[in-house]
């Protein structure tokens, strides 16, 4: 996954939908319990997570010679819970072409 530059941008893409769902269910319970330190901790983690993203996109944007729509529209799913996920089961795959016969062919 890690060998080209459409597999770093969907790790990426993962890491992001899991630190946001992480933050988006367990944020309020954490909250109300009073454990603030626990929430600060998940959130910086969803920050560092969602700044490396946008430095994926900007390498997949140039590595894969994508318009600036495609890294705009990932952008833009990120703030949609499973949004990231849904990206990449259907559209990133579908605009590169990189489907389960191809990777299996490659290997």
């Amino acid at each position: 996954m890690l060998r080209t530059p459409l597999g770093r941008v969907r790790l990426m893409l993962w890491i992001q939908a899991i630190a946001y769902l992480a933050i988006l269910f367990t944020h309020q319970p954490l909250q109300a319990a009073g454990l603030t330190q626990a929430v600060m901790a998940i959130g910086n983690i969803y920050r560092v997570s969602f700044l490396l993203l946008l430095v994926a996109l900007i390498y997949g944007k140039t590595a894969l010679h994508w318009p600036i729509r495609r890294p705009l529209f990932i952008m833009f799913a990120s703030f949609i819970p499973f949004g990231l996920m849904i990206m990449d089961f259907v559209w990133v795959r579908k605009w590169t072409g990189d489907s389960a016969a191809e990777q299996r062919a490659a290997s």
